[in-house]
């Protein structure tokens, strides 16, 4: 049995005198989309920054596809190159291009040839729907295309997992399903997922299993179907409760 391409195990996270984890274990598949949900500072984001080492934790240990996260240094560049992440806010730099911005991590860090890196970085836009916007600047960009933008730069480094970070937040409502839909067509492929969001329609459509966390901690998981009809724990009941109201 191959082991989880993600697995979490024991991890504890501390800023001086708060527990942001608490004892979280958790392995995802190769191909498994997980959604991560649950109240504001829940540990959420945390736990998602922890995957590709933005974050260091306090105590417990975290692998990608066996190996155990680096410190610093080459080895942590080669894992966050196997680790995608998409942003809040869509990270791209401003004064290059939308092609430049998802070249330059396949140059510069995997070593491709700019025409094979622009070959497969105008594959990848097209994909997201923004091929069209190849040459202009992200400021000339909606922020829907720009988080597309950001997917498709992401998916250049062709990482085996890809975390998103609450990707729609920062999204006018009319822009929101741009960027889920291209997220849920990535999980019907089979891209291994780790998605925390607020969006739960998403996480009923695209979600293999859902992640309810609150206080740092790991409350329940289980499938969508499973969560949101018969949720377990009085948080999880509280949390669903609250959204289904408005």
């Amino acid at each position: 049995m191959a082991e989880p391409l993600v697995v979490v195990e024991n991890v504890q996270k501390h800023y001086g005198d708060f527990h942001a984890l608490k004892n979280i274990n958790l392995t995802v598949d190769a191909g498994e989309v997980v959604v991560v949900i649950g109240p504001s500072g829940s540990g959420k984001s945390t736990l998602c920054r922890t995957i590709n080492r933005l974050e260091t934790i306090t105590s417990g240990s975290i692998r990608i596809d066996g190996a155990e996260l680096p410190k610093e240094g080459k080895a942590l560049a080669k894992l966050r190159a196997e680790v995608g992440m998409v942003f809040q806010s869509f990270n791209l730099f401003a004064h290059l291009t939308i092609l430049e911005n998802v070249t330059l991590g396949p140059i510069k860090v995997r070593g491709l040839s700019k025409a094979d890196a622009e070959k497969e970085a105008r594959r990848l836009l097209d994909r997201v729907g923004v091929g069209h916007q190849a040459d202009k600047l992200p400021a000339q960009l909606s922020g829907g295309q720009q988080q597309r933008v950001a997917i498709a730069r992401a998916l250049a480094m062709q990482p085996k997992v890809m975390l998103f970070d609450e990707p729609t937040s920062a999204l006018d409502p009319e822009m929101i399903n741009e960027v889920l839909d291209v997220m849920v067509t990535l999980a019907k492929e089979g891209m291994t997922m780790i998605v925390v969001t607020h969006e739960m329609g998403f996480a009923r459509k695209a979600a293999d299993r859902v992640v309810f966390m609150a206080d740092g901690e790991i409350v329940e998981q289980a499938r969508p179907d499973e969560f949101f009809t018969n949720p377990q724990s009085g948080r999880a009941k509280d949390f669903l409760s609250k959204l289904i109201t408005h």
